[in-house]
């Protein structure tokens, strides 16, 4: 049975959404999920959504409907499939609202189709859909849609809906709240400005700012990677990160979880001509093309948030592309449809514009496909980032310590390295980033023979590792009792006394755990008396967070 024709697009959009992130369904919790959903007490219950903050305080970060949506569905960190499967239900639907938007903003049905069906399968936004934690991104972009959806409409009813979803956005993530200004574009593009809506608008966005206030230290983090950059500088992290969003946008690979400070401080040129290309075309097509214009200036629009011009807690990430796209693809949807109908009118019928859709579609498919199973757990994760991104520091060390959890310490072959290789390679790169002294701390632990990693053991080479964790991390345990072991079983490689020295600060830490306690007692009386030593102690590396 053949389907309604109106129903046909709303079915090949859900289709397609569905079967682009279909292997997210196989995923488990990774990267953020931990401090976000497992260790989440408003995520369990013993704590309302709406009063507490998400992670730690100091991030500014307060989403209390993306919350209290994983609440609804949480069942404990071994059942996740219907977290995963809700994900790619918002998705779906937001792919959905995309067609709907283009309607409203008078594009053709051919562009509207054409939209939400790039929206729908493009692979930027694997890590929103396939990331438990970016259902934040799909709640935000979905509510934002309904609100524009409803900004458009005629009657007090629809002004009322579209400031209920605003808000509803804003509580699911704080880049929502550069909708209005989105709002406003699309009404200049169609030459019906409502004033009196957008007020209203901007009015409930300043109550979701004071709401943020009464529960956040602050309304925006206390730490970022840009925070100590001057506004200058600012402004060339905001026109590095708007052109790497365009060109992912345009082209997106390679996808990566991980982008980290250094990549954006600097003027690179591939960024900026992104950046200026897509302004270019934005001042070009405004009197010529509205339709093209307006998609095209809602990417940067979108992004304001996000570009850092206000220090936030991240460099970059792709979840942050998942609302900026909804403009690229209605740019690209009035693109083709306007190359489809001169086809048309000259008689030929379709032709380099269908085979344009069918490529981009025969693309983005796999390519999404593949970009969701990466999220399959943390190890498949940073496996990835490590290869497409190997000269980044964090990443090779992330990768080097779930292979440490796995069991993976020395290499496969050249293509499949263990986690020492990884570790000492974030170490050649950056000697003191921020993970450096949990790298020596697992790095000395495998020198002395320890988790299975075979070979003789190496005191003198686990002694360096230890030293350096403890310079670097002076408030970790593990590689003080670690020095003191060694000094205990071999005073000719680390000095007794040196020991005694590392080991006089951990009494008088009052939450210290009763068996690290008694392990600081027993090496004291060793190293004073002499008797056989404990084994060395290894330590619980970070999880990439």
């Amino acid at each position: 049975m053949i389907p309604n024709r109106r129903l046909l697009a709303p079915l090949i959009v859900l289709l397609a959404a569905f079967w682009a992130h279909g292997p997210a369904l196989d995923g488990g919790l990774v990267y953020d999920d931990e401090p976000y959903l497992t260790e989440n007490s408003a995520v369990s219950g013993e704590a309302s959504p709406w009063t507490s903050p998400l992670g730690d305080p100091r991030q500014g970060l307060w989403r209390p409907i993306t919350v209290l949506s994983q609440r609804l569905e949480w069942k404990g960190s071994a059942d996740v499939r219907g977290l995963h499967r809700t994900n790619i239900l918002l998705h779906a639907l937001a792919s959905l609202l995309v067609l709907l938007l283009a309607r409203r903003l008078d594009l053709d049905q051919r562009a509207s189709v054409v939209a939400a069906l790039l929206f729908a399968v493009h692979p930027v936004h694997a890590e929103s859909v396939a990331w438990i934690t970016g259902r934040a991104e799909l709640l935000a972009t979905l509510f934002v849609l309904v609100a524009w959806c409803a900004h458009l409409g005629e009657g007090r009813r629809s002004a009322i809906l579209s400031m209920v979803a605003l808000a509803l956005a804003g509580l699911s993530k704080e880049n929502a709240l550069a909708a209005p200004a989105l709002f406003l574009v699309g009404d200049l593009a169609r030459q019906r400005l409502r004033l009196g809506r957008l007020a209203a608008l901007g009015a409930a966005c300043v109550g979701l700012f004071l709401a943020r206030l009464s529960v956040l230290p602050s309304l925006l983090p206390m730490e970022g990677p840009f925070t100590d950059v001057p506004l200058a500088g600012r402004a060339v992290v905001a026109l590095n990160i708007l052109g790497r969003a365009v060109g992912l946008l345009a082209w997106p690979a390679p996808l990566r979880i991980e982008y980290q400070r250094q990549e954006f401080l600097l003027f690179q040129l591939g960024p900026a001509l992104a950046a200026a290309v897509l302004i270019g075309l934005i001042v070009w097509c405004w009197p010529r093309w509205r339709s093209l214009a307006l998609g095209l200036v809602a990417v940067p629009i979108a992004m304001i948030p996000v570009l850092n011009l206000v220090p936030i807690g991240e460099s970059f990430a792709e979840r942050f592309l998942y609302l900026p796209s909804v403009g690229f693809c209605l740019a690209a949807g009035a693109a083709l449809s306007a190359l489809a109908s001169r086809e048309q009118r000259s008689g030929r019928g379709l032709g380099p514009s269908l085979a344009i859709l069918l490529v981009a579609v025969g693309l983005a498919l796999p390519t999404t496909r593949a970009a969701t199973k990466v999220f399959h757990d943390d190890l498949s994760l940073w496996r990835h980032a490590a290869r497409v991104a190997p000269d980044l520091p964090l990443t090779r060390y992330n990768h080097g310590a779930f292979l440490d959890r796995a069991g993976r310490h020395l290499s496969e072959d050249r293509d499949n390295p263990g986690c020492i290789e990884e570790l000492r390679a974030s170490l050649e790169l950056d000697p003191g980033h921020i993970y450096a002294g949990f790298a020596h701390q697992i790095l000395g632990t495998h020198a002395l023979g320890q988790q299975g990693t075979p070979g003789p053991a190496n005191a003198w080479l686990a002694a360096e590792h230890f030293r350096s964790a403890s310079e670097l991390l002076p408030g970790l345990v593990e590689p003080r009792l670690n020095l003191a072991t060694i000094a205990a079983a071999s005073p000719d490689v680390v000095d007794p006394s040196e020991a005694l020295q590392l080991l006089a600060p951990l009494s008088g830490i009052p939450d210290l755990p009763a068996e690290q306690r008694l392990a600081v007692q027993e090496l004291v009386r060793q190293l004073a008396g002499g008797s056989s030593p404990p084994q060395t102690t290894g330590t619980s590396s970070p999880d990439g967070s």
